[in-house]
C-alpha cells in the first residue's frame, strides 16, 4: 500500500494513498500522523505473527530452511557460546536441561 504524506497549506498534513487514488486522512498533526502509522504497522505484525504461530502449530516451517527447533537453536547457542551458556539457555526455556550438552573433551 503506497501512502505519502503531503502538507497541506495550514501547516497540517494529509495522507494519499495510491491504492485508492485519493486522500485516507487530512488536517493531520505529527502525532497523529504517527499513532496511525504505528496502529496500522502493529495490525501488519500481528497479521505477521499469527501467521507464523499457525505455521508452526500445523508443523509446517514458516522460516523455510532457516526454521529451527528448539533444540537445533540450543545447540547452536552451544557451538558458538559454549556449554555452560546453552545449559543456562535451555534450564531457562525449558525449566531444566532436557539433555546432556557437553560434548567430549568439550570444556566451555
Amino acid at each position: 500500500m503506497g501512502k505519502q504524506i503531503i502538507e497541506q497549506p495550514n501547516g497540517k498534513y494529509a495522507v494519499w494513498s495510491s491504492n485508492v487514488d485519493n486522500f485516507i486522512c487530512y488536517d493531520c498533526t505529527r502525532e497523529e500522523l504517527i499513532e496511525g502509522f504505528v496502529e496500522e504497522a502493529r495490525r501488519d505484525i500481528e497479521r505477521n505473527i499469527d501467521d507464523v504461530l499457525e505455521k508452526l502449530r500445523s508443523g509446517e516451517r514458516p522460516y523455510y530452511q532457516f526454521t529451527k527447533t528448539l533444540e537445533e537453536a540450543i545447540e547452536k547457542v552451544r557451538i558458538i557460546h559454549g556449554v555452560r551458556e546453552a545449559s543456562k539457555v535451555e534450564k531457562l526455556l525449558c525449566g531444566k536441561e532436557i539433555r546432556n550438552l557437553k560434548r567430549e573433551g568439550e570444556e566451555k
